[in-house]
C-alpha cells in the first residue's frame, strides 16, 4: 500500500472519530490503569460468590419472574449458563470499559467540557474504586444494562430518528436494572440543555416531541406491574417509602437551585466549571435515588457518611449500591479541581495524578481481597474432597477463624458454605447437608475449622515467598470436635480504611 493510500485511510479514520466523538480517547492510559485496577476479576474468573450459588448453581432456580425483575433478566441467566464462568467475568470486564468508550463519545455533546477534561472524566469513571462488588455474577445483567443505558444515551446524541427509536428500545430494555429509572433523569436533561430552550412554549415543544422518552421509566413500571409484578417483596415501592424520600429531594432541588443562582452570576469561565459540578451532583443525586427509596441510604446527614463506609470500608456486597456513582463523581471532581485557588491550581496536574494513583491503591487492594478470599474457598473445597464425604452424618459445622480476611468484610452466609460443600461433592450432598457456624451438641456433626494469617500484608507475603498464602483447613469427624472457645465473636468495624486491612488493625 503506498504512502498516499495510508494517509487517506487515516485520514477518513480521524474524520469518523471526530463525527463519532472519539477522537482523543486516552486509549493507552486507560488500558493500562482499567486493567491495574480490575484486572483482579480475571484472576478469579472461575469463582462464585454470594447469590451466584441459587442463581449460577444447577441446584435451584432462581425466582426472577418472582422478584418482578423483567422477562430478558432470567433470558441472559441463561446466557450465562452456556457461555460459563470465565467468559462471563470477560464480559464483565469488557463491559464497563465499553461504556467509558461510549461515555466519551456523549461527552463531547458536553459544551462545559473540553478535551482533556473529558479525557480525566474517563479515567476516574473507569478506576474510582465504586462496586467492588461487580465480582459477583449477579451484577452480570446489571452490567449489560448500564452498557445498553449508555449505548442509547449516545445514540440520542447523535439526533436522527433511526437512532431516536433505537435509543428508545434500548432504554427500556435496561430498565431491568431499577435504579436506572430514576438515572434516566439525566438523558432527558442533557436534551433540554441541547435544545437552548428560552420560554415555557418551546419547553413544551420539547417535551411533546419527546413524550415517549421522558415518560419511558412510568411507562416500564405500569408495565411491570401488570406483567410482571413481583410476589416477594424486593423493589417494591410503598407510599411510605416515596414520601419519606422528601427531605432528601428537597435537599437537592436546594442545592441544585443554589447552584444554579451561583452559575448564572459568575464570568464564562468559572459558569463552566460550576455547570460540571451541578451536573456531577445531579447524576450523584439520581444514581442514589432508588437506595434512598428503598432505605439502604438514609435521608439525614448520615448519607454521606455511608457512601464513605460503602465506598472505601467493610461494606460486604453493598458496593453494588453505587454502580451508578463514578459518571457523577467524576464530573464533580474535575469541577472541584477547576476551581481550585491559583496558588493551589498551578499543582493541578499533580493533583489529578495523585487522584488516579490513589484510586488504583483502592481498586488493587480491593481486589487482592477477593483473591485471598477465593483462595481460602479453594482450600477448603480441596481439603473437603480429601477428607472425603462423611459417613457419621451430614450436619457440618464450620468455624472460620480469620473473618479478617473476608473480601470488603463480607459475611459467609449458609449458602456460602453450601455452596462449598456442592462443589466438593456435588449438588446431593449439598441439599442434604445442614450447616452450623456455631458449636453445638450434634454428636454427627462434622467439623471444619478454618485458620491462617491473620492479616492480608501476612497472606501476600507467603503468597510471594511460598506460592501459598498460608490457610490450614482442619476436618474433624470427631464427635463433640468444634468447642466454643474456637468459635471467635471479635467484631470488625465497617469504617476501617483499606491501609488497616494489611495491617491487622480490628474495632
Amino acid at each position: 500500500m503506498s504512502d498516499a493510500a495510508v494517509t487517506e485511510s487515516g485520514t477518513r479514520l480521524q474524520n469518523f472519530l471526530d463525527r463519532a466523538g472519539f477522537r482523543g480517547f486516552p486509549w493507552k492510559t486507560a488500558t493500562i490503569l482499567y486493567t491495574i485496577s480490575w484486572g483482579w476479576l480475571l484472576v478469579v474468573h472461575d469463582s462464585l460468590w454470594a447469590d451466584d450459588w441459587t442463581m449460577y448453581g444447577d441446584y435451584a432456580t432462581f425466582p426472577w419472574r418472582d422478584l418482578g425483575l423483567a422477562p430478558w433478566s432470567s433470558a441472559l441467566v441463561r446466557v450465562s449458563h452456556f457461555i460459563g464462568l470465565s467468559s462471563l467475568r470477560g464480559i464483565v470486564f469488557g463491559c464497563f470499559f465499553a461504556s467509558a468508550i461510549i461515555l466519551y463519545g456523549i461527552s463531547s455533546k458536553f459544551w462545559f467540557i473540553d478535551r482533556l477534561q473529558r479525557r480525566l472524566l474517563i479515567l476516574l469513571f473507569l478506576i474510582l474504586p465504586f462496586n467492588t462488588a461487580r465480582v459477583a455474577l449477579f451484577s452480570f445483567f446489571y452490567t449489560i444494562s448500564c452498557l445498553l443505558f449508555f449505548v442509547a444515551w449516545y445514540l440520542l446524541s447523535r439526533g436522527g430518528k433511526c437512532n431516536y427509536y433505537t435509543c428508545l428500545i434500548l432504554f427500556f430494555i435496561s430498565l431491568q436494572m431499577h435504579s436506572l429509572l430514576a438515572f434516566h433523569l439525566l438523558p432527558v436533561i442533557h436534551v433540554l440543555l441541547v435544545s437552548n430552550l428560552r420560554n415555557i412554549r418551546e419547553l413544551f415543544l420539547v417535551l411533546r416531541a419527546n413524550f415517549l422518552l421522558v415518560l419511558l421509566p412510568l411507562i416500564y413500571w405500569i408495565l411491570r406491574s401488570i406483567f410482571w409484578p413481583e410476589k416477594i417483596q424486593y423493589h417494591d415501592v410503598s407510599l411510605s417509602r416515596a414520601t419519606s424520600i422528601l427531605p432528601f429531594v428537597l435537599l437537592v432541588l436546594l442545592v441544585c437551585g443554589s447552584m444554579g443562582i451561583l452559575q448564572k452570576r459568575t464570568n464564562p469561565v468559572i459558569k463552566k466549571k460550576i455547570l460540571m459540578m451541578l451536573s456531577g451532583f445531579t447524576a450523584l443525586a439520581a444514581g442514589s435515588l432508588a437506595y434512598v427509596i428503598y432505605g439502604y441510604f438514609e435521608t439525614d446527614w448520615s448519607i454521606f457518611s455511608q457512601n464513605a463506609v460503602t465506598l472505601f470500608g467493610r461494606s460486604d456486597w453493598y458496593s453494588r449500591h453505587q454502580t451508578l456513582q463514578p459518571l457523577g463523581a467524576a464530573l464533580l471532581i474535575i469541577g472541584i479541581v477547576g476551581l481550585l485557588p491559583n496558588f493551589i491550581a498551578k499543582f493541578a496536574k499533580q493533583i489529578k495524578t495523585f487522584l488516579l494513583v490513589v484510586c488504583v491503591v483502592f481498586n488493587m487492594g480491593f481486589g487482592f481481597e477477593y483473591v485471598t478470599d477465593y483462595a481460602k474457598q479453594k482450600e477448603v473445597i480441596s481439603e473437603l474432597k480429601e477428607e472425603g464425604e462423611s459417613e457419621s452424618g451430614r450436619n457440618y459445622q464450620f468455624v472460620d477463624q480469620i473473618t479478617l480476611l473476608n473480601a470488603r468484610g463480607r459475611a459467609y452466609r449458609e449458602r456460602d458454605w453450601q455452596g462449598l460443600i456442592w462443589l466438593a461433592y456435588g449438588v446431593e450432598s449439598m441439599q442434604a447437608s445442614r450447616v452450623e457456624t456455631m458449636c453445638e451438641s450434634a454428636k454427627d456433626a462434622r467439623l471444619v475449622l478454618i485458620q491462617g494469617p491473620e492479616t492480608h500484608w501476612e497472606a501476600l507475603k507467603n503468597w510471594v515467598s511460598d506460592g501459598d498464602m498460608g490457610f490450614k483447613v482442619t476436618v474433624d469427624d470427631t464427635p463433640g470436635a468444634c468447642k466454643p472457645e474456637m468459635v471467635t465473636s471479635e467484631k470488625v468495624s465497617g469504617t476501617i480504611p483499606i491501609l488497616f486491612y494489611f495491617i491487622g488493625a480490628k474495632g
